[in-house]
């Protein structure tokens, strides 16, 4: 029997060199893909360059509008054609259809790594063509738990501080934003440099805002949520189930900005902030040049083996006054959709129907989530894995030669937008992709992480949810699945300008003298937003949106 299946896998792995060998010989096929997402704009190069051309013989040549400008969408809608792969947010994907821009692909059905899904992906294209079983889009980042389920131990905003700091400070009790501040000014007091450049609390960077149906710059728009208020297009989703204006001074948009106006005030805010990009803000994440992370997913640029073992990582700091807006996990997907332009057919068709079905595969989620075995994990017997590296990112490690070399995050997956969310199982080895699930890295962390074991013993929970949880301050909201209906080209324009109006007042803001010229500029910002129809967008927002929130309502039973 072992001498069969031992034949069996040689005639397996002779196939598959034949059929990367075949491929080798032909020119790649080049790929376009418009990404909402990428942070990258160019042909993806490095290791994940040299995975994509092995399995398929493709290259991606990714088209960022965050990078070159939204302009690129008008420009090759115009042209009739997008892209080969298309990743834009939901709200978009009705008028592409309209438009002739992206193609039918009821193919997905027959692809059973996307078919992990189909619940999710059914949901999705029911309400966006009325029809069963005729797809148009795959939402972004769906999870395999349920709408309900909170699945990791953080949410995706919150303060989050370095231990070592932090306890270098007296690890004092914190009752509100005023209270934070004086810890960061303590803590950057200790900690103005680190290596060869500044350190401050705070570094912002302007090129996400607007982003994600929401207006505002998005430094003040996602710490929003540490009020349990939430950005909805042009409105406020507060506590109590209403909208309200988001520049009422009673709103989180406002306090949030008098926080970092406060930051300013107290010289913890880089003064290249607003000025720098988001690229120039990891470099500083991974150089520890920031003490304070307000994004889950950002400690993956400084949470290292290492800094757990000396008690130096960042970890969720509990604010008494905090009651934290989060959503579930995103069982229907989150904001973005991935869809095939409809210039797209034959060959070329088809090699990104398998593209897209090894994205959603345990092999191309390892990839994404995971990194590359021999340098960010090994293999165990069970199939298991056990963590080797996770600096490689911040540090930018050196590949291994068989993925084409150079540094690890200059080569990462660039497109930066995943199907399957990283908290999905792997269901290889019964294990969650994320290192922090996996049952070698808790029994290391149990003997090793000094982060976690001080955090715990201090604040007397196993993780930041449970303490939200068992504290009160935390409801997750249900995942629903809702996508907004694309802008009439009135809606747009308002939104466009008022948009511009309330970005640019809020960094001026930010960076005011004083108290009186904050407030003035405030004032000033409320006319200039009414002026270019607020009031309209903000009645439109409020109508729009009160249709997810009816659903997730209807989710939680109430």
């Amino acid at each position: 029997m072992k001498r069969f299946l031992s034949l069996l896998m040689t005639l397996a792995m002779l196939l598959s060199l034949a059929s990367v060998s075949a491929l080798a010989e032909e020119a790649p096929l080049v790929l376009t893909i418009y990404d909402e997402a990428a942070n990258y704009h160019g042909t993806q190069t490095g290791w994940f360059a040299v995975v994509v051309k092995e399995r398929f013989n493709i290259e991606l040549n990714i088209i960022a509008p965050q990078v070159v400008g939204n302009e690129v969408y008008t420009t090759r809608a115009m042209d009739g054609d997008l892209g080969d792969i298309v990743i834009v947010d939901r709200s978009k994907v009705k008028t592409l259809m309209a438009e002739g821009l992206i193609r039918d692909i009821s193919e997905i059905a027959g692809c059973g790594n996307l078919m992990r899904f189909k619940d999710q992906i059914d949901v999705y294209n029911k309400e966006l063509t009325g029809e069963d079983g005729k797809y148009y889009g795959i939402p972004a980042e769906m999870t395999d738990t349920s709408p309900t389920s909170l699945t990791d131990d953080v949410i995706y905003s919150s303060p989050q501080l370095r231990w070592d700091l932090y306890q270098a400070v007296g690890a004092p009790e914190i009752k509100d934003l005023d209270g934070l501040l004086d810890v960061l000014a303590a803590i950057h007091e200790i900690h103005p440099t680190e290596g060869d450049g500044d350190a401050y609390p705070f570094s912002l960077w302007a090129d996400w805002d607007g982003n994600d149906n929401m207006i505002g710059i998005a430094n003040v728009v996602q710490l929003t949520t540490w009020y349990n208020e939430k950005v909805k297009g042009s409105a406020i989703l507060k506590p109590d189930g209403t909208f309200s204006e988001i520049y009422s001074r009673d709103n989180a948009y406002y306090k949030i900005a008098k926080f970092l106006f406060k930051a300013n005030q107290m010289g913890l805010v880089d003064p290249e902030s607003g000025e720098q990009d988001w690229n120039a803000v990891a470099a500083k994440l991974s150089a520890r040049q920031v003490d304070l992370l307000w994004y889950s997913w950002q400690v993956g640029f400084s949470n290292t083996s290492e800094q757990k073992a000396a008690g130096s990582t960042f970890i969720f700091i509990p604010v008494a006054d905090m009651s934290f807006y989060a959503d579930a996990d995103r069982y229907y997907g989150a904001d973005r959709v991935w869809a095939i332009g409809s210039k797209v057919d034959g060959d070329k068709y088809q090699r990104i129907l398998k593209f897209l079905d090894w994205y959603a595969s345990p092999e191309g989620m390892t990839f994404q989530h995971v990194g590359l075995e021999g340098l960010n994990y090994t293999v165990n017997e069970d199939g298991t894995f056990t963590l080797l590296r996770d600096d490689a990112l911040a540090l930018n490690l050196p590949v291994p030669e068989a993925y084409g070399g150079g540094g690890y995050s200059d080569g990462n997956n660039a497109i930066n937008q995943w199907i399957g969310a990283a908290v999905c199982m792997n269901p290889d080895n019964g294990e969650r992709f994320p290192s922090k699930f996996w049952s070698s890295y808790r029994e290391w962390e149990r003997e090793n992480d000094k982060t976690k074991a001080g955090w715990q013993e201090k604040f007397g929970a196993e993780t930041p949810v449970d303490y939200m949880l068992g504290h009160g301050m935390l409801v997750p909201s249900p995942s629903v699945g809702f996508a907004p209906p694309e802008d009439s080209l009135d809606i747009q324009t308002k939104r466009s300008d008022v948009n511009k109006q309330l970005c640019t007042y809020t960094w001026k803001m930010i960076f005011a003298r004083d108290e009186a010229e904050f407030e003035a500029l405030w004032d000033e910002m409320i006319v200039q937003m009414d002026g270019f129809g607020y009031k309209e967008l903000f009645e439109y927002d409020s109508s729009v949106w009160q249709v997810e929130l009816d659903a997730k309502n209807a989710a939680a039973g109430k």
